[in-house]
């Protein structure tokens, strides 16, 4: 068990978070990312062909447009809001025991067991916890204590 205080730097975490990003669109959820706006293309070609009614091609088209522009905004928005939790709480409490990783920030208090966690990625100087498409735990290196690293790796291998 490891009990310690992760310190915690804006743009550290920041780049962290849009490694996670990038990476998570191209490993976890191509399809999800890019299917949206080639079906959406493909209606708006097929309505202009045949000549569909103006509110459909319209309809579309906004549709195919903002697929398009939200996962660029998510690109900017996520690391924002990972710089602005580390401005708030920069010193987090972590626990890790033999069945969870424990995550205190401030008053709140998570508890994901080490199964939630699907890979272990490495981004910068931050080990990210990947619990699924869209989510993350996010750790500085430079605040896990000796053997922490193993711990983890272990862990998360003997859960999955």
């Amino acid at each position: 068990m490891f009990v310690f205080e992760a310190q915690y730097d804006e743009e550290g975490v920041a780049r962290a978070e849009q490694s996670f990003y990038v990476r998570s669109v191209i490993e976890l959820r191509r399809s999800s990312t890019f299917g949206p706006p080639a079906f959406l293309a493909a209606a708006v070609a097929l309505a202009l062909v045949f000549g569909a009614e103006r509110w459909f091609t319209v309809f579309f088209s906004v549709f195919l447009a903002l697929s398009i522009i939200g996962p660029f905004l998510f690109y900017f928005a996520r690391p924002a809001a990972a710089r602005r939790l580390a401005r708030q709480y920069p010193v987090r409490q972590i626990t890790l025991t033999p069945r969870a990783i424990e995550v205190t920030t401030g008053d709140h208090n998570a508890i994901v067991p080490w199964e939630r966690i699907k890979h272990v990625w490495q981004a910068g100087d931050y080990k990210i916890l990947v619990l699924g498409r869209y989510t993350a735990i996010s750790l500085p290196d430079h605040s896990l204590p000796e053997g922490a690293n193993e711990f983890i790796l272990a862990s998360v291998k003997n859960a999955g």
